[in-house]
């Protein structure tokens, strides 16, 4: 039900939603530079991307020590510092926010919400969110409810392999972080706490990595090229605090 009535919406009802939720996302003040290479990374996948008309992102920086990066509603994407100390370079960052962005434009975070969240966005478009989002809505309800289904993930591999090729020609390291991930799930039964909130949302398994290379050999994708370092100055983005 939520899918079917998210993908009814027109997104711009999604935003004035966000403006009505007194909801901060990240960590207020920490590292603009971060911030703004985030966006610019973003805005250098989207046209990689067959953004519906009207879709628009906007990611923010948490400096948590957090393995996780999410999309939620009205174009959010979240950022953790635990993860993106992880970006081995800037392919495999590329993959993740196309990831989330691919989310974004599917209109997951509404859908995965439920069709009562669904519904309160669709009854706005006609009453105005007066009185509704707080009727509806928390804060937490907004950061921890958002857990996508599998076919919502591998959906969104998919359309975020195919922009990863688009931007750098290839889609070498676009795996990375699954590789990443894997190598830590095969050394320990449990999963570690800096990787637990990640698999909440995005579930690890070996085989988003062998879908990578699958994807690439059925387009005809090279699945090797020259990877793009982070930007000099990353690690001391991160420690900008």
């Amino acid at each position: 039900t939520g899918s079917f009535i998210a993908k009814r919406i027109p997104f711009k009802y999604e935003l004035q939603l966000m403006e009505k939720i007194d909801m901060p996302l990240g960590t207020s003040g920490a590292s603009p530079e971060m911030v703004a290479y985030l966006n610019n990374l973003a805005s250098r996948v989207a046209p990689g991307m067959s953004l519906d008309e009207g879709i628009s992102v906007e990611v923010h920086y948490s400096d948590e020590p957090v393995f996780n990066a999410f999309a939620t509603v009205g174009g959010n994407l979240l950022f953790y510092r635990g993860l993106l100390q992880e970006m081995p370079h800037e392919n495999a960052l590329a993959m993740v926010m196309a990831h989330e962005m691919a989310h974004v434009n599917h209109r997951d975070p509404v859908a995965a919400l439920g069709g009562g969240v669904a519904s309160l966005i669709a009854v706005s478009m006609f009453t105005g969110m007066s009185g509704l989002a707080d009727r509806f809505m928390t804060q937490t309800h907004l950061l921890t409810g958002t857990q996508f289904t599998r076919r919502m993930e591998s959906r969104a591999d998919t359309e975020a392999l195919a922009a990863v090729n688009r931007l750098y020609g290839h889609v070498g390291g676009a795996g990375a972080l699954f590789e990443v991930m894997g190598g830590i799930q095969s050394d320990s039964k449990a999963i570690p706490n800096w990787l637990e909130r990640f698999a909440v949302t995005h579930p690890l398994s070996e085989d988003r990595v062998n879908a990578v290379q699958e994807l690439a050999l059925k387009n005809d994708w090279l699945v090797e090229g020259e990877l793009t370092p982070l930007p000099p100055d990353f690690l001391r983005w991160l420690s900008d605090r």
